[in-house]
């Protein structure tokens, strides 16, 4: 008897949870409302909304910051994966920009490390939050730029009580 007590009450709790607590997933638009389309392309470090970079806290990946309004709040970053690195005191500014264009490569240079990373992003984000957060998210696994096979980036809808 006890045991039909719980299962109902587990019924019921699930149910609830379900119906009226959204999940992350929900909260983010299908890649239907927010697809590839979506995505500005990237401005460039001459852009007047650029702001910056800066290695993330998860290893390998730069950052690159832009204003794309230009009302002082980020709202844009790109996300690209540092492919090797060296010190400038191995390797001249002049010999690494050559190395970076013979290689297809993007350029990142603060002394003594220069960065050498792919050339197109493999994420993009838009809408940033005050702690450099995204809002939305694409990923594009091939890293060959904006055209078409870039896809929303979400995880996955949690289920409760599900092991």
């Amino acid at each position: 008897m006890n045991l039909i007590r719980f299962f109902i009450a587990f019924l019921m709790v699930s149910f609830v949870l379900e119906s009226f607590a959204p999940s992350f997933a929900d909260t983010i638009p299908s890649q239907g409302k927010d697809g590839w389309e979506n995505i500005p392309k990237e401005p460039g470090w001459k852009a007047p909304s650029y702001r910056g970079w800066e290695l993330l806290s998860i290893p390998g990946l730069i950052s690159t910051f832009y204003d794309l309004n230009e009302n002082g709040e980020l709202d844009y970053m790109v996300i690209r994966k540092i492919m090797r690195k060296t010190s400038s005191e191995e390797i001249t500014i002049e010999e690494a920009v050559e190395a970076a264009k013979r290689d297809h490569l993007s350029l990142f240079v603060s002394h003594p490390v220069i960065y050498f990373t792919n050339r197109h992003p493999l994420f993009y984000c838009r809408g940033l939050d005050y702690r450099r957060n995204c809002r939305k998210m694409w990923v594009d696994l091939s890293e060959d730029g904006l055209n078409g096979n870039e896809s929303l980036y979400t995880f996955s809808k949690q289920t409760p009580f599900v092991r």
